[in-house]
């Protein structure tokens, strides 16, 4: 068992922020720098993250903060990953539908990092790329519900709820730990002759223009 004794000298700002981070991230599994500024700069001092690693490892949890990425996360402490009976609480399991969603967020994030500090895409470049790849998700509000929940989990960000064409949405890196692997295999394998014949087209279309 860990010693805990560090608590007691805690101040009281620097305690809330670590009862703050505990909760954050059993809840939603992430903590961004750029939501969450002040908990993640608390999680960058070393001697914080040794003793939120050393606490949360006595629930079968432990912490891994990606300083070139900006985001601390969650994660299952390895000694306990095969352990029967310990429920893994931060695991989340998406529809097909919005892993479709979640693999057109990733290509526009990877399509747009490195050229600018901040990852922002417009409500409309959403559609347009669902258009091109054919992908329905069977309503707007299905979507709209989907980005929600997306954001409930700090893998996007937006003010605007009305998602206008040109709301902005403030894509972030955890969207990369977001999708199951065996399910987005089995997806993209399901999908790859739609989205290879709707591409081709959409890009005849547009050498015709």
């Amino acid at each position: 068992m860990g010693n805990f004794d560090f608590l007691d000298h805690l101040k009281d700002e620097n305690l809330l922020n670590f009862k703050k981070c505990v909760r954050k991230l059993l809840d939603s599994t992430f903590i961004v720098s750029e939501k969450d500024p002040v908990l993640y700069d608390y999680l960058t001092y070393s001697s914080n993250r040794i003793d939120m690693s050393n606490y949360l490892k006595i629930i079968g949890y432990d912490l891994v903060v990606d300083e070139e990425f900006k985001y601390a996360m969650l994660i299952q402490n390895e000694e306990d990953m095969e352990t029967a009976g310990l429920k893994k609480i931060n695991h989340v399991n998406f529809s097909n539908k919005e892993v479709l969603v979640l693999i057109i967020l990733w290509m526009l994030f990877l399509e747009r990092f490195g050229k600018f500090e901040k990852v922002y895409v417009e409500f409309g470049d959403i559609i347009d790329r669902q258009k091109q790849y054919g992908i329905i998700m069977g309503s707007l509000t299905e979507l709209k519900t989907a980005l929600q929940r997306f954001k409930r989990f700090s893998l996007i960000y937006y003010t605007d709820t009305d998602f206008k064409e040109n709301t902005i949405i403030h894509l972030y890196p955890t969207l990369q730990f977001a999708m199951d692997k065996n399910q987005f295999i089995q997806i993209v394998n399901e999908m790859a002759p739609q989205l290879n014949h709707n591409e081709e087209t959409f890009d005849s279309q547009e050498e015709r223009q």
